[in-house]
């Protein structure tokens, strides 16, 4: 979501951003400017904001500049909920750019459920409207007839099952599943999750939130993907498990699992290696993109004596800890390799604000009660403040648990909070 990186674009103030979005892009020093400062009013609340807004959603032109203004725009009007901004969006979805349309879906999903109201069958019409063009075009619009639980176009969404674009077919699966179809709807999507290609990987685990099916809650905690992307999708479905009767504390057991991240526990595809058997060799597999090498990396430095995991730790906090990833990485690390003498390095990943470390600050926490630092516990009981985000909620509750040593007698109570 955009509020992840609201505070990257804390440089420019309101009416900096406003000027901006007024100006012609022609007497900007960069017309790239533009699209920051659409951006930088979605976190904005005043009425001018809002009206530099709507008249940059508007459409602006085909230059690269113009479109992309334009999309960031349609995206800030998702975090706006007024009926103005619903009105603009839903003006989007006729766009001839799909950039666009993606991005009025989006928003679209927000706005309604910030509580802005239309009716339904108009809703429906609008969206079938745009259910054309390329995949991600169709894919965004399925997915938005989806979170608003809008049947009146399964015979569309239908259409596009067994699509040969596998993302679209995916979509269409998820939706269907929604509305309760058949059981093995989703077969073709938790085959996915063992997709080589990490892509097809992540996106199977968005369909699987999508369709909010509990029972896929495992497999989607088990998934070589990251961790953030799961746990979007994870706490949804355990909100739905728990609603649907599951037990609470196999609920939390899972959630639990999800935040120890071991990569010994996921269900890696193959068996990626380095190609030397050096600290740089492993660290090279570990900050790959695709996740898959990066937990089995993770899974082989563990296995190491601990005189190497500290050569390959030392390695990754001098050159790699800027590198999100490899932060991430190098919390788990200490925490499940049982680096106490690296508990600095913890301290230093919960206290991380910038957007980009948010899970850094998860797996600290968790480390944090993996080595019973006691001396961490109102850090960690600071963590349960409202405003903190619900992952980082659970992260350090889970960790006071460890501590506690009431890990697994407090999962049933822990799942209270997902109510």
């Amino acid at each position: 979501m955009a509020e992840r990186f609201d505070s990257l674009f804390g440089w420019m103030d309101e009416q900096e951003a406003i000027q901006a979005l007024h100006s012609h892009a022609a007497t900007l020093p960069n017309p790239g400017l533009q699209y920051v400062a659409a951006t930088r009013l979605g976190a904005a609340s005043s009425p001018e904001s809002l009206k530099a807004l709507l008249a940059a959603a508007a459409w602006r032109g085909h230059g690269i500049n113009e479109r992309l203004t334009r999309r960031k725009a349609l995206e800030a009007l998702g975090r706006r909920p007024d009926p103005r901004s619903l009105a603009r969006v839903l003006e989007a979805l006729g766009s001839s750019d799909a950039g666009a349309v993606v991005s009025a879906a989006n928003s679209l999903s927000r706005l309604w459920a910030a509580g802005q109201t239309m009716d339904p069958d108009q809703l429906t019409e609008a969206l079938l409207g745009a259910l054309h063009g390329p995949g991600t075009q169709q894919r965004a619009v399925i997915q938005c007839l989806t979170r608003l639980e809008l049947h009146g176009a399964r015979d569309a969404v239908a259409g596009c099952i067994n699509h040969p674009d596998r993302l679209l077919d995916g979509a269409a699966r998820a939706c269907l599943a929604r509305q309760g179809s058949a059981e093995n709807l989703l077969e073709p999507v938790l085959r996915r999750l063992q997709d080589p290609e990490a892509g097809q990987r992540r996106t199977a685990v968005i369909d699987l939130g999508l369709a909010g099916q509990p029972e896929h809650l495992a497999a989607v905690v088990r998934t070589p993907v990251s961790m953030p992307l799961r746990a979007l999708t994870a706490f949804s479905l355990a909100r739905r498990a728990l609603a649907s009767g599951h037990p609470p504390a196999t609920v939390a057991a899972l959630l639990d699992e999800l935040c120890h991240d071991d990569p010994r526990r996921l269900q890696r595809i193959g068996h990626p290696q380095p190609t030397d058997n050096t600290p740089a060799g492993w660290i090279r597999l570990l900050l790959q993109r695709d996740e898959n090498c990066q937990y089995a990396a993770a899974a082989g430095i563990l296995q190491q004596s601990r005189a190497s995991r500290s050569v390959v730790l030392e390695h990754l906090h001098l050159h790699h800890r800027s590198d999100y990833g490899g932060h991430y990485m190098l919390m788990r690390l200490v925490g499940l390799g049982g680096h106490r003498e690296r508990r600095a390095w913890l301290k230093q990943g919960l206290a991380q604000t910038a957007p980009q470390y948010r899970k850094s600050r998860i797996a600290a926490a968790v480390a944090m009660g993996e080595l019973a630092l006691t001396d961490h516990r109102d850090a960690l009981q600071a963590l349960q403040d409202a405003s903190q985000e619900e992952q980082l909620r659970w992260a350090g509750a889970m960790a006071l648990a460890m501590i506690q040593g009431r890990a697994q007698t407090s999962l049933a109570l822990r799942a209270q909070s997902l109510r």
